[in-house]
């Protein structure tokens, strides 16, 4: 991380806004915004406001760090907030890319207002731009390039997409790579906890859910099914509230199956790299979102390569995965033989 950890301790960072994805429910952009807070404390970053989505659930799933939030859906609150701050700083995501829509078109058209028309500087920070995105995304993603005074992208894809637009680029992991340098031992009793409600065993497999457009949620009932003697964590990535059928989905899973333990995102993104790492040999990891490969990359926890976009592909090659597998082409094997390679280690 050392262009971003660079730009961090050379940049003056007082007064920013930072803003994503965050609020949403997603545990990706939670983590991003987390490992950020982590990282401005560590450098003693006095004055800075977070807009969010959420403002009354933020303390379920972040430290109080004693930064002030602007509740993003509050456009008043959002434009003084833009006005009183110096720059604003986005903070990691693939924003521009396969989930793009009208929201991050008019999020980028105010990043080029608030640079051209505003005059604030406008930093990028573990950004991604993807070929997979759409006409939407590609137009987004032009105003937010034109308006960046400093882009750090986290994969060569993003680099070649933003570097047509500006030569304000560098590349860098994704910021939650980070999260191994962090002090972490704030996390640690509550990690604790989680880890009771997940009910661990000896040996588990750890199942992520999150709205795909592929039949990956049949291959993991299936997989279940066929392997009884094997405990079996299902874990939707958002909360119940936002992805209701998905929660819904996963809890008919747990009635029908008694190998099975269910939970949504409800905590603090970095208990789960926490708890990862105290437990690397009781797991392995079924799972084809971004950040819970990161998670469980960094933790010394199997995971199996399985690609659904541009991201992961290019995650994957920053990993070093010589065979990633398509979730589109994905077969019953190819879950049974991961479990069967992976679900007794340590024993």
């Amino acid at each position: 991380m050392a262009e971003l950890s660079e730009f961090l301790d050379t940049t003056d960072l007082e007064r920013s806004l930072l803003i994503g994805f965050y609020g949403g429910g997603n545990y990706g952009d939670e983590l991003l915004l987390e490992v950020l807070l982590n990282m401005f404390k560590l450098r003693n970053v006095q004055k800075v406001e977070i807009a969010h989505q959420e403002p009354a659930v933020y303390g379920q799933y972040h430290a109080d760090f004693q930064y002030p939030l602007v509740n993003m859906r509050s456009g008043t609150e959002l434009i003084k907030s833009i006005l009183r701050s110096k720059q604003i700083i986005v903070g990691g995501g693939g924003l521009w890319g396969r989930d793009v829509n009208f929201n991050i078109f008019l999020f980028s058209f105010m990043l080029w207002f608030s640079r051209h028309i505003l005059r604030k500087r406008i930093y990028l920070l573990g950004v991604g731009y993807y070929n997979s995105t759409s006409k939407l995304g590609r137009v987004s993603a032009w105003f937010a390039g034109k308006a960046a005074n400093h882009i750090v992208a986290r994969d060569d894809e993003t680099v070649a997409n933003f570097g047509r637009l500006t030569s304000h680029v560098v590349i860098d992991d994704d910021i939650a790579l980070s999260m191994a340098a962090l002090d972490l031992d704030r996390y640690q009793d509550d990690a604790k906890d989680l880890e009771a409600e997940f009910k661990l065993q000896k040996h588990n497999v750890f199942v992520t859910i999150r709205r795909l457009k592929a039949d990956f949620t049949d291959r993991i009932e299936t997989l279940i099914g066929n392997n009884p003697d094997k405990n079996f964590i299902v874990m939707l990535l958002e909360p119940r509230q936002v992805d209701s059928e998905g929660y819904g989905r996963i809890r008919q899973i747990t009635e029908k199956y008694p190998n099975v333990t269910t939970h949504d995102f409800d905590f603090n993104p970095i208990l789960l790299y926490v708890l990862f790492m105290r437990n690397a040999s009781k797991l392995c990891l079924m799972g084809p979102q971004f950040h819970i490969i990161i998670t469980a990359y960094i933790a010394g926890v199997p995971y199996l390569p399985v690609v659904y976009d541009n991201k992961v592909q290019e995650l994957l090659r920053r990993f070093e995965v010589a065979e990633p597998l398509d979730i589109y082409n994905l077969k019953d094997a190819d879950l049974q033989s991961f479990v069967d390679a992976h679900y007794s280690k340590g024993a």
